[in-house]
């Protein structure tokens, strides 16, 4: 697979390489080199020792073997067997501790791959297994797999290994396990005896940390804090944080695929290790550092790394492989022919509705005109036949007819006013209508006399309701304008006052606003409860139509009886009553809305010298989304320019589901931007609530354990604090170490941070070490072969390299 090529945004690349092309507003990659990270370690033949031909045959020299649960490390203690003070300066072997079986089926051959030869094509990458669940080995066929590789590179091809061994194990490793690992060592490979040590005691040993020290470990699976007193480890005071480099690269995985769901490529757990280890760095204040990612400023007007905000500056960007289309080269004729079938077919659009307006108000016109025709009829036969033909038309009076004419008249001088560029104003009509009947006897009118005396007592009742909606209108304005009055008085008597009484109100729009659109897509989705309510009342309000069986007015008392079921919605078709119910009258109030929240904008514009274009709801939303898309593009990622629509509809040669040919825009699709992550995913060590876990943090841990002896012991282990463990090679690790400890210590006790020379391989090196220059303790407290036999493979000897108990 191609390498992934990672981009640190916080280094500058010169000015030469700078797109000065406008039509590209993002240009982050402007600004930051390119480092490259393999994707799969390449397999590569393993050197075999030449065992017969060394120092190391017919000798005692010791085989000290690493094995870790992500990477395994072996070979002789000494560089060369007849001098022992010639300490090997790094292990023979070292590859990752999996194995794959890769069965051939044309073949009939099944291939067993060991270490780095694991991840040499797919099929064998999709059957790896582990010896190790978390810190200890549980598959034991695969373990012996491993070693047999293992002894066959040390070039070892005797019946039998004739070399003492010294194997590192975890922290409490069970005697279950161990015993499993004596009954290995002693029946497959008869070895003399076998010494067993925790890593990162050796680790400690290889850098000479003083005798009472505290060491941090943090591995594959976890952390671990061990005192030691007199150069022992004390295990009943050690503790234990369930978090290692597989769960943190596991979170960072989780995360990325979280932050791009439809990323193009696959990330694997081998590149998210990768990132983690490469990209991951620790805060020095977690809480301030995401504080500041927060915040964005008002405007951002250039991409030039002085300006950048923190997000910006933390952004890192891991760019995926990824195949280059090829693009469409057209000429300028072409070009130039496109635009102008873009700007014909915008004027063919523009032409359409014109004409459509017209044909609308033709049709107006030649209905008023037909409507008119029609009133004419009744100075020209009776009264009954004038009615029959307005009830042939669809009026029920004379009055819906006269309704009619006036609102296509209305329509047609709004048009006209539109069509002019003039403001249309509704003409008053001053003449009062009369109402004759209403006043008259019944007794003194005819049965159809009666009938219009109702008619017109009903058009008197609205006539009378349409003027007190019209008195009331004219005193709400009325009373409008004399609270403008007052508010103007205000603002001049007591402008603070006035300022934060306008800016509460304006905060209260807003939130109105954001509540219309919480509830609005509440609605759109039919799980949620304001969903589900909502068709509830429907469904009630339905029961009463006529002719509906679905449900009863009794049908809440009728079901608890057990009587009729509330079917209401499981078919689709049911939920289309939304869109009949809610399109109008709901667009009319959000319009509303945005008008009094754009009103109240205005004045604090216009009157409020405090209150700047910053302020505004458009410069939040602008500031909310810039943060959004810089979280997921990286610097220059959050432009309004560089997400603005394009001008004009697509024309009918141009398909807008064609696959992207440009190639800034399909290697920006291939781009991972990790920023926040940075720092997120190692602050678990610190926060492991962060990550779900109910523990307390490393610096919270290594407190309790000093914190258990006595106060001078407590004092030189403080000032020697010894980090060791792959895990722990995040830049800044032991500077929040040293902080957070020194936080919650007593100003008079001094407090020192180390970190292990050679995090890979010191406790290697400290085994190696250990077991030539402390030859007869090594010996005394191994297990030999007799005493396998005879005091059960569970047996063990403590030597301080194994954390004593005691």
């Amino acid at each position: 697979m191609a390498p992934v090529a990672i981009h640190d945004s916080r280094m500058p690349q010169s000015s030469n390489n700078a797109a000065s092309s406008s039509s590209q507003p993002y240009q982050p990659l402007d600004y930051v080199p390119v480092h490259t990270a393999a994707d799969f370690p390449k397999p590569k033949p393993v050197p075999k020792l030449a065992y017969r031909s060394s120092t190391y045959w017919n000798s005692d020299c010791p085989i000290v073997i690493d094995n870790g649960s992500s990477e395994l490390r072996a070979g002789f203690a000494l560089s060369d067997a007849s001098d022992r003070s010639s300490f090997s300066p790094q292990p023979f072997v070292a590859y990752d501790n999996l194995i794959s079986k890769v069965r051939d089926r044309k073949k009939n051959f099944t291939m067993l791959l060991v270490g780095n030869d694991v991840y040499a094509d797919g099929l064998s990458r999709s059957s790896i297994r582990s010896p190790f669940d978390n810190d200890v080995v549980t598959g034991w066929d695969a373990m012996e797999n491993v070693l047999d590789y293992t002894f066959s590179n040390l070039g070892i091809d005797t019946d039998r290994v004739q070399h003492p061994i010294c194997m590192t194990e975890t922290l409490c490793n069970p005697a279950y396990s161990r015993g499993i690992m004596n009954e290995l060592m002693f029946e497959a490979y008869q070895v003399p005896y076998v010494n067993y040590g925790v890593d990162c005691l050796f680790s400690a040993y290889q850098n000479q940390v003083g005798q009472d020290a505290l060491i941090v470990s943090s591995g594959r699976s976890s952390t671990v804090v061990i005192p030691t007193v007199a150069g022992k480890g004390i295990l009943n005071n050690s503790k234990r944080l369930g978090w290692g480099g597989a769960q943190a690269s596991d979170l960072l995985l989780r995360l990325i695929q979280l932050k791009y769901p439809g990323f193009p490529s696959r990330v694997t757990p081998w590149q998210a290790q990768n990132m983690l280890e490469e990209l991951c760095y620790v805060s020095s204040d977690y809480t301030t550092d995401i504080k500041g990612m927060a915040m964005m400023p008002a405007s951002h007007k250039t991409y030039s790394p002085s300006s950048w905000t923190p997000m910006e500056k933390s952004d890192v960007i891991v760019q995926f492989p990824y195949a280059d289309a090829l693009p469409e080269q057209k000429s300028e004729e072409e070009l130039r022919a496109q635009a102008e079938r873009r700007k014909a077919a915008g004027d063919r659009l523009r032409e359409q509705t014109r004409k459509m307006r017209l044909e609308k108000m033709m049709q107006k016109e030649n209905d008023l005109k037909y409507y008119q025709q029609l009133k004419e009829f009744k100075g020209k036969e009776r009264k009954a036949e004038y009615l029959k033909r307005l009830e042939n038309d669809g009026f029920d009076n004379e009055q819906a007819l006269d309704k009619m004419i006036n609102k296509i008249e209305g329509a047609l001088k709004r048009f006209r006013a539109k069509e002019l560029g003039e403001e249309y104003v509704e003409d008053e009509k001053t003449e009062e209508p009369t109402y004759p009947l209403v006043d008259v006897p019944d007794a003194d009118l005819d049965e159809e006399g009666i009938k219009e005396k109702r008619k017109q007592r009903l058009m008197k009742a609205g006539y009378d309701a349409r003027l007190r909606a019209k008195a009331e209108k004219a005193e709400e304005k009325r009373l409008e304008e004399e609270a403008l009055k007052r508010d103007e008085d205000e603002r001049i008597n007591n402008p603070r006052v006035w300022s934060a009484k306008m800016r509460k109100e304006y905060d209260d729009a807003i939130n109105r606003i954001k509540e219309r659109k919480r509830m609005k897509e509440m609605l759109s989705d039919r799980k949620s409860l304001a969903a589900q309510q909502r068709m509830k009342n429907i469904t009630a309000l339905a029961s009463d139509a006529p002719g509906s069986g679905s449900a009863t007015p009794t049908g809440g008392r009728k079901r608890k009886k057990g009587g009729d079921e509330d079917t209401f919605g499981a078919n689709d078709d049911d939920w289309a009553i939304y869109r009949e119910i809610q399109n109008a009258d709901d667009s009319e109030e959000e319009e509303d809305a945005y008008t009094n929240l754009s009103a109240i904008e205005t004045r604090l514009l216009t009157l409020d010298p405090t209150f700047g274009p910053d302020d505004t709801y458009a410069a939040r939303l602008a500031r909310k989304n810039r943060l959004t898309l810089t979280f997921f593009n990286g610097p220059g990622g959050g432009e309004e320019s560089s997400i603005a629509p394009t001008d004009g509809a697509p024309l009918k040669d141009e398909d807008p589901s064609k696959p992207d040919t440009d190639p800034e825009s399909i290697k920006r699709q291939h781009q991972l931007h990790l920023n926040v992550e940075r720092i997120r995913v190692p602050e678990v060590l610190w926060q492991p609530s962060i990550a779900g876990l109910d523990q307390a943090g490393l610096d919270e841990i290594c407190s309790h354990v000093v914190h258990s002896f006595d106060a001078d012991v407590r004092a030189r282990m403080l000032q020697n604090i010894f980090c060791t463990g792959r895990h722990t090679g995040y830049k800044g690790f032991e500077e929040r170490l040293y902080s957070s400890i020194r936080a919650i210590q007593p100003s008079n006790v001094s407090v020192n941070v180390k970190r292990a020379k050679d995090k890979r391989f010191d406790a290697w090196k400290g085994a190696a070490r250990w077991s030539v220059k402390e030859q007869d303790l090594f010996r005394s407290t191994a297990v030999s072969k007799q005493d396998y036999e005879e005091k059960g493979k569970e047996w063990f000897k403590e030597h301080p390299m194994s954390a004593n108990w005691k």
